[in-house]
């Protein structure tokens, strides 16, 4: 079963960012009221809002239990547990968006993409400043008549001060 649905996941990240990268509007283009895609974008905002309220309650319901976070290229990954300790209690954030959020619905499963934002201070015991940018692309599931996300996979663009990553 996790075979198959990180094989939909492939497929679906690499279609979504196919599509983006061919139609790159200067803003996103906005959903029809009342469409899936208009929903997705409202459950983004909601995801995002709680994040920053830290919203447990509304975390564990937007948030499929088999989520998880996942860097550009599997370079790392965070089980759903881990990220919710992160962010309730390792991360103060200050500031958090999403813009351009582009739904692409196939059926009962949806990749969103999106550029993302935030700052804040992190860490268990000493908190240091951070200031990150980048793009993601979540896997959201239906089912049982609501989405839930399974999966964001994430790149963080290099600040100008950061050296890029090296290539293997």
């Amino acid at each position: 079963m996790k075979s198959s649905i990180g094989l939909c996941c492939g497929i679906l990240v690499f279609a979504a960012v196919q599509v983006q990268s061919a139609n790159s509007p200067a803003t996103a283009p906005t959903p029809v009221p009342g469409s899936p895609e208009a929903e997705l974008v409202s459950l983004m905002n909601e995801w995002s809002s709680a994040i920053l309220a830290k919203d447990r309650a509304k975390l564990e319901a937007l948030m499929s239990p088999e989520f998880t976070l996942q860097g550009w290229g599997g370079s790392w990954q965070v089980e759903r547990p881990q990220w919710l300790d992160n962010t309730l209690h390792s991360y103060n954030i200050e500031k958090y968006h999403h813009a351009d959020v582009v739904p692409h619905v196939y059926g009962d499963v949806a990749a969103i993409t999106s550029k993302w934002y935030w700052r804040g201070t992190r860490g268990h015991d000493e908190k240091k400043p951070f200031e990150e940018h980048g793009y993601c692309v979540d896997l959201w599931r239906q089912a049982g008549g609501r989405w839930q996300v399974l999966s964001r996979i994430t790149i963080i663009i290099p600040d100008k001060k950061e050296p890029a990553p090296q290539e293997k």
